[in-house]
């Protein structure tokens, strides 16, 4: 190879180089870029954290103390939630609540439909007279139905199912904070990571039904 020829190879590499700089160099431009974009849209949440609950009064049972807190997050249009409501609810009450093992809470989450939100106020109404739970049956029963969910509907399957209804029909037919509450439990649902009904939050473990009693076992055998 002439003298000319070496350094003409000798320019090649040297630009080849220079190329594979400048490459490397956009690459990880790219990579920073996407890596800011990101953390832009995930840091709000991280720094807003777990969003709170409401007051939930007439919406849980059990012990407040009991070493295990079981949210259930569930919907009354919802036919999982139904069949666990009548299958499963029964037997996980007398097995953990009602042993002292679970403080249980029920946490309603509503459509914007008119159906869906007749229903949930209607549940908020039954738990200031601390007989949703009572009263819960119907509304799934309703949900079910033409035209269950209807006002009228509503109190009078509450007056079948026992609650003071001139208290009751007030609170339905009122503005009694509702919205907020309602608002309020739905930003806790979605800041725990709940994507579907029912989900259960296990202190601070997120599980559907089929994995509840699984872990409610191995967490009180620990």
């Amino acid at each position: 190879m002439t003298t000319n020829q070496a350094q003409r190879e000798l320019l090649r590499k040297k630009r080849l180089e220079e190329k594979r700089r400048k490459n490397l160099t956009v690459i990880i431009i790219t990579i920073g870029a996407i890596l800011l974009i990101s953390l832009a849209a995930i840091l709000p949440n991280l720094l807003k954290g777990r969003a709170t609950l409401s007051g939930g009064e007439g919406f849980t049972l059990g012990n407040p103390d009991a070493p295990i807190t079981v949210v259930n997050f569930s919907s009354f249009a919802c036919g999982w939630c139904e069949n666990f409501a009548k299958t499963t609810e029964p037997n996980f009450i007398r097995d953990y609540v009602e042993t002292g093992h679970v403080f249980y809470r029920y946490l309603t989450l509503a459509g914007q439909d008119e159906a869906s939100q007749n229903l949930a106020k209607a549940a908020y109404c039954a738990a200031e007279q601390n007989r949703f739970f009572e009263y819960k049956p119907d509304l799934y029963t309703a949900a079910s139905v033409q035209g269950g969910a209807s006002i009228n509907n509503l109190i009078r399957l509450a007056d079948s199912a026992g609650l003071e209804i001139d208290s009751f029909e007030t609170c339905l037919l009122g503005d009694n904070g509702f919205q907020n509450a309602l608002e309020q439990d739905r930003r806790f649902a979605q800041s725990v990571g709940v994507t579907g009904t029912p989900s259960f939050l296990v202190n601070d473990q997120l599980v559907s039904a089929s994995e509840l009693t699984a872990l409610l076992d191995e967490l009180l055998d620990k």
